[in-house]
């Protein structure tokens, strides 16, 4: 009895031990590369996911800026088209720019020239493009007013009437061969029978840069840009900046005067414009980059009449972004290169080098079309 209580007491042998321990190990190690490999996946699919929505919203903020670029000032193009803005802001002077701009726009030219949408190609962080675009936002009318002759003095002038002008409207003041100013009219305005618009707040301003009020007397216009209360003028430049950042600047400093990110993850960004023929159909003929001889920044704010109507032969514009999301894999999953406006043919294409060690993390190139419909218009 007692030699067959010490057998059934007796357990697992070493070489037993072994080869169940041995198993175990081998189904953990299976389970545990198992898992890897599906959280490598989820993590995969999780950042292609964010990438995916993070390059939807940052074309959609681009979109959003451009696609009204002239509004407001576009029914005066021989006037507003080229001309140098002057603004005032709280009795200072803030374009044309007495510093350089902020970063990452600190290479564009400080005076200021008004026009729907220009590129300053290469202006931007590592060689991309800077996007300055002018939008207004009247409520009452896109046509320009025609100001009385000799009326305007300090701190009003005289229209035909003022009939849903109110106070808080920023309008601009422009006058060929004079030059270009915005001012702001005095609360609390309200426009109607009476002829007289006077100006005071923080956009009035009677001298700008030497510029006086009382300069425009031959035939000077005025245009409705906007309310600083409600749907305020948007002047904006768009680059990209440290940490692959997309920035807006607001010229006007209506809402803030630093540059604001928009959205990060943005390392490249370049632009085409689809131009008509000159004196064409009012239809895109031809794709042409930002450094074409004619249509470089400098050709378009050169205040020319040629400036002038290539400026309106730009009736829309190609957008080009390149996305890179934070999560870095394994492995390689981006090539060296990418290519964005392959489809508008040769010498209008831009080839991208993704910077060394970081084809393991995941890019993303998206191209959108803006048609711009407020750059072409004459009284």
């Amino acid at each position: 009895m007692t030699r067959r209580l010490a057998l059934s007491c007796r357990g697992f042998s070493l070489v037993e031990l072994m080869v169940t321990l041995a198993i175990g190990l081998v189904l953990t190690l299976a389970i545990s590369m198992m898992v890897a490999r599906q959280e490598g996946i989820r993590r995969g699919v999780t950042s292609g996911n964010d990438l995916t929505s993070n390059t939807a919203y940052a074309a959609y903020m681009v979109e959003r800026e451009l696609r009204s670029a002239g509004a407001g000032f576009s029914q005066a193009t021989a006037e507003n088209y080229g001309c140098p803005l002057n603004v005032s802001r709280n009795n200072a002077q803030l374009l044309p720019s007495t510093t350089a701009f902020p970063a990452p726009f600190a290479a564009i030219p400080q005076t200021y020239v008004l026009a729907p949408l220009i590129v300053h190609a290469g202006a931007g962080a590592n060689g991309s493009d800077v996007i300055a675009v002018a939008t207004g936002h009247s409520g009452l009318s896109e046509s320009a007013l025609p100001v009385v002759p000799n009326s305007p003095a300090a701190g009003q002038l005289r229209l035909a009437n003022t009939l849903g002008l109110r106070g808080g409207d920023v309008v601009l003041l422009s006058q060929q061969g004079v030059g270009c100013m915005v001012q702001q009219v005095s609360s609390p305005f309200a426009g109607g029978a009476v002829t007289t618009l006077t100006f005071g707040g923080t956009y009035a301003a009677n001298v700008i840069n030497g510029l006086s009020i009382s300069a425009f007397t031959a035939r000077p216009f005025l245009s409705v840009l906007g309310n600083v209360t409600g749907n305020p003028p948007r002047f904006m430049l768009l680059g990209i900046g440290d940490n692959a950042t997309l920035f807006a600047y607001d010229l006007l400093n209506i809402n803030s005067a630093t540059p604001q990110g928009l959205v990060e993850g943005v390392v490249d960004m370049r632009v085409r414009y689809g131009v008509d023929a000159a004196g064409g159909a009012q239809q895109v003929a031809s794709w042409v980059a930002p450094t074409d001889v004619n249509f470089t920044a400098a050709a378009l704010t050169a205040g020319t009449n040629v400036a002038q109507d290539n400026l309106q032969r730009i009736l829309a514009v190609r957008v080009g972004l390149i996305l890179r999301s934070d999560l870095a894999d394994k492995n390689d999953v981006t090539p060296a290169s990418l290519t964005m406006f392959g489809t508008l043919g040769a010498g209008l294409t831009h080839t991208y080098t993704v910077p060394t060690g970081t084809t393991n993390q995941r890019y993303r190139v998206v191209e959108f079309t803006v048609p711009l419909r407020n750059v072409r218009h004459s009284r």
